[in-house]
């Protein structure tokens, strides 16, 4: 039926104007599958999965960096009148598909929809799955390792903090769109704003297929992680580079 990866996240409920509290302060819409908190200077604190129900939202993100969240927050957290509260749920990453020899296979997409329905839980979107927020490990699934994991990471484009990026200018990695430039203001707004505004931020977070696995360091490239795709044959890395034009030796830039 499907593959699924526990995540190192922490899900945590915030109760009692949530919508207020997110509105003025998170960098997206409360509809949106992804979000982040920013620093004024327009720095990640923390980049988050979320699902609203009512006045109350459930947040899923890194457990690495829950104590800066905490930080972060406790003062708006007063100040609105709200409660931050671990659930005790976990994170799953959910893929569909069936593996077979290193490599998954699909499944028509009837049954595949089928079993995603019986899969009990809130289910957040992501490329080519979903992140599902539950008391347990969904039944009647395959668990993928850690190595598997990763290079479905690479191959899908789905970046994580404290992977790949962490308190850096948001515009610099691929969670741009856990930004909203229509909302109002929020925290670090201006600064995002006035780097757009003035054409683009100066680095990007790039995924780059290579012939051969790439080194650490590599002129105008700064690999962040890499995995090796059975599907394209080649090595996948995730890469901070200038955000220009230039060429990439051995290598081509994926969408």
């Amino acid at each position: 039926m499907g593959e699924f990866f526990e995540l190192p996240f922490i899900v945590m409920k915030i109760s009692g104007n949530a919508e207020k509290l997110f509105n003025g302060i998170a960098s997206n819409t409360n509809e949106k599958a992804r979000n982040a908190f920013l620093d004024v200077y327009g720095k990640i604190v923390v980049v988050f999965y979320q699902k609203f129900s009512g006045d109350e939202v459930l947040i899923a993100f890194n457990e690495e960096f829950r104590e800066r969240l905490e930080k972060h927050l406790a003062n708006f957290l007063k100040l609105n009148k709200s409660k931050m509260e671990e659930t005790g749920m976990k994170a799953f990453l959910v893929t569909s598909g069936i593996r077979e020899s290193g490599k998954i296979k699909g499944i028509k997409a009837g049954a595949e929809k089928r079993g995603i329905e019986k899969i009990g839980g809130i289910k957040i979107p992501e490329k080519n799955s979903f992140i599902l927020l539950a008391e347990s490990k969904p039944e009647g699934m395959q668990e993928m390792s850690e190595k598997e994991f990763e290079r479905f990471r690479l191959e899908n484009g789905i970046s994580m903090q404290g992977k790949e990026f962490d308190s850096e200018m948001i515009m610099n990695t691929d969670w741009d769109d856990a930004v909203s430039f229509s909302k109002g203001c929020f925290l670090g707004q201006e600064i995002v704003a006035r780097i757009t505004q003035r054409g683009k931020p100066p680095k990007r977070l790039v995924r780059i297929a290579f012939e051969q696995e790439p080194g650490e360091k590599m002129p105008f490239i700064e690999v962040r992680s890499k995995a090796f795709s059975d599907k394209l044959g080649k090595w996948i890395a995730y890469c901070s580079v200038p955000n220009e034009e230039f060429e990439i030796p051995g290598g081509e830039m994926l969408g």
